[in-house]
């Protein structure tokens, strides 16, 4: 590890950060390049301070001049932009007439939005057809297509009986409940087909666009699927005889959550839902199968899948099912690499990007995580061969590329940039790498203004291997002790920190706290053995890798060794929690969101049941086992300042476990405060109501500040500045 430069001197005419930047920072989410010209939609969001949400956006981006404008601003979230395969229409999602979103379509050649969907749950994903006459989407609806469920009638057509007995729950299945979802009970994904053929002919213009009360006259829905199962993705064939998607028909997919390949045979327009037997399985498949591609020839379904041989630590690989031969081929078992982006940020949009077939066939392009990046990259079809597109230290969130696959439109993100719009050509050659061209930065402004802190990438050797991290100092000179510090852990643990913007991180630096981070085992992008070696073993290797970074981090920069702290989310915030069960070091934690008994998680976590497969035993047969593992149970090892900060609607780690946690402490009379938000989920740091984000960061600020000697406190133990 090697010491960062310092700067004697803030940088004139620019301020620090705070957490109401919050609502100064524009975030990029889907983006869309037109197939044939030189265009692109790109979903744009911001937080409204007064209204208290978010609200997304569709820009138009010109590639060739880098020229943008807003083209969308109808609704409170416009998002999901995609074009039809002719390239006159740009259809997206959007709640601008409702609670729920709703499929709507724009002409390129310029005019209004029109409403093609009025679906009571609204709608998931879609994908247009390839003859662009038709797009399929999933809705969550009850299992069978006669079902009639009260709660998508409106309340004029309830009786009273409905009225007062909808919102009772019955809950039958294994997985009943999601984080940031809630309660689906016994609904279902299911596919739906909506004809768009009198829109798209232009055989005659709409009368009123906006009379919803015809959608079903204008643009018939079919509903394609129906049973006890969910459709998670799917794609057409070209010749739109069947649909591909990913799911389970199995009766026990709750509790095994495989997902297998299977083919949905289309008569036309007009067919009726298909029961699961006339749905055809893709056998040959790995046991877990999601996003499938079909090739431009449909012989070939391109897909993200593993045969669930560490569960959820398992990486994706990439795979390639040959519809004819019904065999499927895994083209990057030999890359020991984990494809998709799994990096970190609090300050990102909602991205739909998967696998991308290029033109002639040859290829397969991804995303690719590793070593705190993300990357483009494009595999060989017959070789598996994994040549990058892009590189340097960015994460690349997402993609888009012409119908030529010659070209793509990516958000590229960096530690002091949290996310523009670049574009680049697409190597033809194997050794060949293309310039990559910034198209346009919505956060330009804004970056002009504010001071940034920019980390160090750095690695220690651990008695297991390495460990690699990032330590962020505080643009100020360091004081002769060294600066306070934080040490931050990730979420997943099945994720990584990477080369990303972190506002957090940012206001911490701006108060004069420097902040330490890095990807213990556990975390993904480092290879398979890497992330499954704490299966089962939390507070084992991922806690010695913690503090051997800490330790060398300690040694290399300024920090100070006696006002030090440590703070982390979910998984993130287990480790907060087990480190000062364990260790004195740390003057004071920050645990948030976090799982602390693994032994009520089995029961009351919305996945909980997965520890089954981590520990091998339910907690009732070996309570040992999981108690042994549990933050909690070495409460009375915990005697420094703790805040706890958890959302009260979240279904992931449930508040019952910040309840735990604060009376162990508070019967003890260690210092610490509880804060709860309400109406909130497991991912309110991210996409939380602004205003809790606001306080969220703030209050952790403040916490530390008043712990690690930055402030004084006021009459009632606040920290002032």
């Amino acid at each position: 590890m090697s010491m960062s430069p310092m700067e004697e001197g803030e940088p004139v005419g620019k301020r620090r950060v705070t957490a109401e930047d919050l609502f100064e920072i524009h975030v990029l989410g889907d983006v869309a390049q037109h197939p044939t010209q030189h265009l692109a939609a790109v979903v744009v969001t911001r937080l409204d301070a007064e209204d208290n949400r978010e609200r997304s956006c569709i820009w138009k981006v010109h590639t060739d001049s880098g020229e943008a404008a807003l083209w969308t601003a109808g609704g409170n979230s416009d998002t999901q932009p995609a074009w039809s395969p002719d390239g006159r229409w740009l259809a997206f999602l959007s709640d601008r007439h409702g609670d729920q979103p709703q499929l709507y379509v724009l002409p390129l050649s310029g005019g209004e939005a029109i409403p093609v969907t009025g679906v009571a749950t609204g709608v998931r994903e879609f994908r247009w057809s390839p003859d662009g006459r038709s797009i399929a989407f999933t809705a969550n609806v009850p299992e069978w297509a006669d079902a009639v469920d009260a709660r998508d009638k409106t309340p004029g057509e309830k009786s009273p009986r409905e009225r007062y007995t909808a919102d009772v729950k019955v809950i039958r299945r294994a997985w009943y409940r999601l984080d940031g979802v809630g309660y689906f009970g016994d609904r279902r994904n299911h596919l739906h087909v909506v004809d768009l053929t009198r829109l798209v002919s232009d055989r005659r213009p709409l009368a009123s666009p906006y009379q919803t009360n015809k959608l079903d006259v204008e643009f018939p829905v079919t509903r394609l699927t129906e049973g006890p199962f969910d459709v998670d993705s799917f794609d057409w064939l070209p010749n739109m005889e069947a649909i591909i998607f990913a799911g389970n028909l199995e009766p026990d997919a709750d509790e095994t959550r495989n997902q297998h390949l299977y083919r949905l045979p289309l008569a036309g327009r007009g067919t009726s839902a298909r029961a699961p037997e006339a749905v055809e399985r893709l056998y040959g498949a790995p046991t877990f199968a999601t996003q499938p591609a079909v090739s431009p020839d449909g012989r070939f379904v391109a897909f993200y899948g593993h045969n669930q041989e560490f569960r959820g630590y398992t990486q994706w690989n990439v795979w390639i099912y040959d519809l004819e031969e019904r065999i499927a081929r895994c083209l990057t078992a030999k890359l020991d690499a984990a494809f998709t982006d799994v990096s970190l940020s609090d300050m990102r949009g909602t991205q739909h990007c998967g696998l991308t077939w290029s033109e002639d066939q040859k290829h397969v392009f991804s995303l690719l995580s590793a070593r705190g990046t993300t990357q483009l990259v494009r595999v060989d079809v017959e070789t598996g061969a994994c040549l990058p597109v892009t590189d340097g230290d960015a994460c690349v969130q997402t993609y888009s590329m012409n119908q030529r696959t010659s070209s793509a439109i990516i958000v590229r993100a960096e530690s002091t940039t949290p996310g523009a719009l670049y574009m680049l050509e697409v190597p033809l050659g194997t050794g060949d790498r293309p310039a990559i061209r910034p198209l346009y930065d919505w956060n330009r402004a804004w970056l002009d203004t504010v001071m940034l802190a920019s980390p160090v990438k750095c690695r220690c050797e651990t008695p297991d291997g390495s460990v690699e991290g990032w330590v962020l100092l505080p643009p100020n000179p360091p004081p002769t002790e060294g600066y306070p510090t934080v040490v931050q852990v990730h979420g997943g643990p099945m994720a990584m920190y990477g080369e990303q913007f972190f506002l957090e991180f940012q206001c911490l630096a701006a108060a004069g706290i420097a902040v330490v981070y890095c990807n213990p085992h556990g975390s993904l992008g480092y290879g398979q053995a890497f992330c499954s070696a704490i299966q089962g073993r939390w507070g084992t290797v991922d806690f010695a890798d913690l503090e051997a970074f800490v330790d060398a981090a300690l040694e290399q920069f300024p920090l100070s060794h006696t006002r030090l702290a440590i703070a982390g989310g979910s998984y993130g915030g287990y480790m907060a929690a087990w480190a000062i069960g364990h260790t004195k070091r740390y003057q004071a934690a920050v645990v948030m969101r976090a799982c602390v008994n693994e032994y009520s998680m089995f029961g009351t976590c919305d996945v909980g049941f997965e520890d089954l497969y981590d520990f091998g035993v339910t907690p009732w047969q070996a309570p040992e086992r999981y108690l042994e593992m549990s933050p909690l149970s070495y409460a009375d090892e915990m005697n420094v300042p703790v805040l706890i900060l958890h959302a009260e609607n979240d279904l992931r780690c449930p508040i019952e476990q910040a309840e735990q946690l604060y009376m162990a402490l508070r019967i003890r009379n260690v210092p610490v405060e509880f804060v709860r938000f309400p109406d909130e989920s497991h991912g309110m740091s991210r996409n939380g109501k602004p205003w809790h984000r606001v306080y969220r960061l703030e209050k952790i600020q403040s916490f530390l500040m008043k712990e690690l000697g930055l402030c004084r406190r006021d009459a009632d133990g606040q920290a002032m500045a």
